[in-house]
């Protein structure tokens, strides 16, 4: 049976934070499994489009993402992530059989709404669990799930896909039970009705639950448009492996700023010296790769502030769920869309995008942070 946590709030039980995270690590190997592994898919299934395996993921949390908030808020975040670690688990052991392309499918779209419940559960409990001046901190971390998780299974995983999918459904499997083991029982929020189509409108009405989302869901769009792009833009090839590790320094540097800066206005603050950075590039071309490589800086800080909004803004568990739910719907939103809208225009259009972006990123972010805060003080 799960053991109690002593009560702790001027601590932050940093053992479970790491567990917590480890989680989120599976949950972006759930991405990373499929697309480090497509050529061996491409030679199982010649006939099958197999890169939607890959979007089938992100499609889940664009329909779905608000939905994960409510369902979280509902259930309590503990039910939820050790539900979504079997969710995954399970479907994770039916992929690694490598059964026909349509069961294969339907099971990369379970596995999908797994993922969506941990990213969205996952930093919810953490920041709850968080003593208040490690918040920061700890939403930071958070930020660098993805990132770091990708990095790790470009590491070590495989071209034989049926042993990377069944060694990742047990990790999360392995997962599963230590949080089973880990987590307090009584880590839930107050229970709540599952979540209707009215509640997903009245997110968007709400700026407090919005504002992180908005500047997330920007960032996204951008960030893995600028890995892909810029570093041929620029001719430096190298930069590939560069950008990403500078955007995961931005966001551990989250903790340290979000106490002397509150992270609304390092969000809004991001997009705008993001935007400049990018600019100087263009009319610097000397100096263009120590620019970006500093903007992409930047956007690991607007990443990793806009995580630690979501609890700077809402106090209640149930509210951070739906927030996350946001985050999480309109940070797929972004990864989708960036890259073919890029594409579409062209590696040449990298920084002209960027600039254009950050500026839209800078002020649509300042106007929502500002109507939170004005709603809230209310």
């Amino acid at each position: 049976m799960a053991r109690d946590l002593p009560h702790l709030p001027d601590r932050t039980p940093w053992a479970l934070i790491g567990a917590l995270y480890a989680a989120g690590l599976v949950a972006a190997g759930q991405f990373a499994k499929v697309s480090l592994t497509l050529p061996a898919l491409a030679l199982a299934y010649p006939d099958a489009p197999v890169a939607f395996a890959v979007s089938g993921v992100a499609v889940m949390g664009i329909l779905f993402g608000v939905m994960a908030g409510g369902i979280t808020a509902s259930l309590g975040p503990r039910r939820a992530i050790l539900a979504a670690l079997a969710l995954s688990a399970l479907a994770g052991a039916g992929q690694a059989v490598l059964p026909p392309f349509a069961a294969l499918m339907a099971l990369r779209v379970l596995e999908g709404a797994g993922h969506l419940v941990l990213v969205v559960a996952i930093p919810t409990l953490m920041a709850g669990l968080a003593a208040p001046r490690d918040r920061g901190l700890v939403m930071g971390i958070w930020a660098t799930f993805f990132g770091v998780g990708f990095a790790l299974a470009a590491l070590v995983v495989g071209q034989d896909a049926g042993v990377v999918y069944g060694t990742h459904a047990g990790l999360a499997a392995l997962l599963g039970l230590v949080l089973w083991r880990m987590l307090p029982p009584r880590v839930a929020t107050a229970p709540r009705p599952l979540p209707r189509l009215a509640d997903h409108v009245a997110i968007y009405r709400t700026p407090r639950l919005f504002a992180p989302a908005l500047g997330h869901g920007t960032y996204a769009f951008l960030f893995l448009a600028l890995v892909t792009f810029l570093p041929a833009a620029l001719g430096a090839p190298w930069l590939a492996a560069v950008l990403p590790l500078v955007g995961l320094a931005g966001s551990l540097a989250v903790g340290p700023l979000t106490r002397l800066v509150a992270p609304g206005a390092l969000v809004a603050g991001g997009f705008a010296a993001m935007a400049a950075l990018f600019a100087a590039a263009l009319v610097l071309p000397g100096l263009a790769v120590p620019l970006v490589v500093a903007g992409m800086l930047v956007s690991g800080v607007i990443a990793g502030g806009g995580f630690a909004a979501v609890p700077w803004l809402n106090g209640a568990e149930a509210d951070r769920a739906l927030a996350n739910g946001a985050l999480a719907q309109l940070g797929n939103i972004g990864t989708f869309s960036g890259t073919p809208v890029l594409a579409a225009l062209g590696a040449g259009a990298s920084l002209p995008m960027a600039i254009a972006v950050g500026v839209f990123g800078a002020a649509a972010t300042a106007l929502a942070y500002r109507a939170a805060a004005r709603v809230n003080v209310r």
